[in-house]
């Protein structure tokens, strides 16, 4: 009798082991296709290990859908293989699948699940979630805004030498959020992520150069250090870059370079990218004049809450430039972008309410209003 009891559970061990051998199989030959490129055999091999229960295999096809890799893009497939593996308590995609509940990508957004998957793998010390639970803490998502929490998660994960987390304790350290601004102190945290190739950081180290700040003023090191950024697609960079060209600042002026800069920072829907693209677009600086085009550029990046953006479109509205003359309409988004916080919009409304433009009766009061707003 006891013999024939413990046949079944020796035959049931021996068919786990032979699965889990399987599994970890299917996982080593996914990772060397992956390796290779070849994301299809990854896929397919992922999937029989993440079906075997290998939690990594789990994760890693969650990546491939999510990134659309080897399978059509899929962010429904991506946050149920995600589950499978951090239900299992993998780190990785416990951040994985907070980031999709954080962008609302595959499932609602939600940032309190976020910051719940976040907090399981950032406790365990998982640098990159550590790094995502700060950015909750920074911009107060699905938690109070918290400077002072951010900055510690930041450091925990800079500590561990995650770019990333390097980047965002010298941006806290360089505008004052979470410690007093720093900008030599912000300046060695972004040489350390830079040290590592992460553009953001290089391209913030530009900034500083640019502006002469925790270092002497030096636009022509500016543009090397945007220079290198924008080579690695960064569109913050780019347009950084674009800028300088355009200017002539700490480089030889050249429209065209700017033009080209613009455009490669608006494709990639950076806001500023796509605002300075129109202007060159509305100026006919080396590229034919479009006006209409260049509403086209304003409208997505004001779209996005850009300021100057409003203010160009507005212009436009004015002048009847690419668009039918609408004076109530231009007035309203000069409104719009002086609330938000664009200085020369609130100075071209205090003109216009001193002068009595755009069909407004002549107003000193708010005239006035404006003309403090904008200093």
């Amino acid at each position: 009798m006891n013999l024939k009891r413990f046949a079944k559970p020796a035959l049931f061990a021996a068919l786990a082991l032979s699965c889990a051998t399987s599994a970890l199989a299917d996982f080593a030959a996914g990772r060397a296709a992956y390796k290779a490129g070849n994301y299809a055999a990854a896929a397919k091999e992922y999937t029989a290990a993440a079906q075997g229960g290998e939690a990594r295999a789990q994760n890693d096809l969650g990546v491939l859908y999510e990134r659309g890799l080897g399978v059509k893009q899929d962010y429904v497939q991506a946050a149920l293989w995600y589950r499978k593996a951090a239900d299992r308590g993998y780190l990785q995609a416990q951040t994985n699948l907070g980031y999709l509940y954080e962008s609302g990508n595959g499932v609602e957004r939600d940032y309190a699940q976020a910051q719940t998957y976040y907090q399981k793998a950032a406790d365990a010390n998982w640098a990159q979630a550590q790094n995502n639970l700060g950015g909750l803490y920074e911009r107060g998502r699905g938690v109070p805004r918290d400077y002072g929490r951010a900055l510690t998660w930041y450091r925990k994960a800079a500590d561990q030498g995650l770019a990333q987390g390097q980047t965002n304790v010298g941006y806290m350290v360089e505008t004052g959020r979470g410690a007093p601004r720093e900008d030599a102190q912000a300046m060695a945290w972004y040489h350390k992520a830079a040290d590592q190739g992460y553009a953001q950081a290089e391209n913030n180290i530009g900034a500083l150069y640019e502006r002469g700040r925790g270092v002497v003023q030096n636009s022509a090191t500016a543009v090397e250090w945007y220079r290198k950024a924008a080579a690695k697609n960064l569109a913050q960079a780019q347009t950084n870059l674009g800028y300088m060209y355009a200017t002539g600042r700490g480089v030889e002026r050249n429209d065209a370079e700017a033009v080209k800069l613009y455009r490669a920072a608006a494709e990639q829907d950076f806001a500023q990218g796509q605002s300075n693209f129109g202007f060159m677009l509305a100026s006919g600086r080396s590229i034919k004049q479009d006006y209409g085009q260049a509403k086209s550029w304003y409208e997505k990046a004001a779209a996005q809450g850009l300021a100057q953006a409003m203010m160009n479109l507005a212009v436009l509205y004015e002048k009847g430039r690419g668009v039918t003359k609408d004076e109530a309409h231009a007035l309203d988004l000069y409104q719009q972008s002086a609330e938000a916080g664009h200085r020369p919009a609130a100075q071209r409304l205090a003109v216009i309410y001193k002068n009595g433009q755009l069909g407004q009766a002549v107003d000193l009061s708010r005239a006035k209003l404006w003309a403090d707003r904008a200093l």
